[in-house]
């Protein structure tokens, strides 16, 4: 026998660092939809399936209009019984939940500027001319965006037709 806090070689064990949900506690709905929403932006700069992207964002919605908490979904195994929630978006709300993170949006973050984000608030701007933007003129904030406007930088970008250009938004 050995004793207690002492390894198999007589060492003083040393205590783990704590889990990021231990310090954290599990995050609540409405923040694992906030979570889920960012993925789902994050997923359609990437430039892949936009139904991929559309489906967090469809889940995201769901999730915010649920009436029970997650503490209570997950244990019960019935989080793919909400429309719109499948097997993989439902481990990634369980990890969200649990973690308060999901690599795949660690991954995200570290591909896709925070600033980038903002520009999902412009009125009519799609993932896809967000995605221009950021690639052809290195835009990664609305106040990068507007000063791109007043140069008249974003002329240059094709497929922001003289409608777009003309627009008050960039200006």
């Amino acid at each position: 026998m050995r004793a207690a806090g002492v390894d198999r070689l007589g060492r003083p064990e040393l205590e783990r660092p704590p889990r990021l949900s231990e310090v954290m506690g599990k995050m609540d709905t409405q923040t694992v939809a906030r979570l889920l929403r960012e993925y789902g932006q994050r997923t359609s700069l990437r430039g892949v399936n936009p139904y991929r992207a559309k489906a967090h964002f469809t889940a995201a919605d769901s999730l915010a209009a649920l009436s029970q908490p997650l503490d209570r979904i997950i244990p019960s195994g019935t989080l793919t019984e909400i429309p719109g929630i499948g097997y993989t978006i439902a481990d990634i709300i369980t990890k969200l939940h649990q973690t308060g993170s999901h690599p795949s949006l660690q991954k995200l973050r570290k591909e896709v500027p925070e600033g980038v984000l903002e520009l999902f608030a412009i009125p009519g701007i799609r993932p896809d001319k967000i995605l221009k933007l950021q690639q052809e003129l290195g835009i990664s904030s609305l106040a990068e965006l507007e000063e791109a406007a007043k140069q008249d930088r974003i002329r240059k970008v094709k497929g922001l037709g003289a409608s777009r250009k003309s627009c008050r938004t960039f200006r």
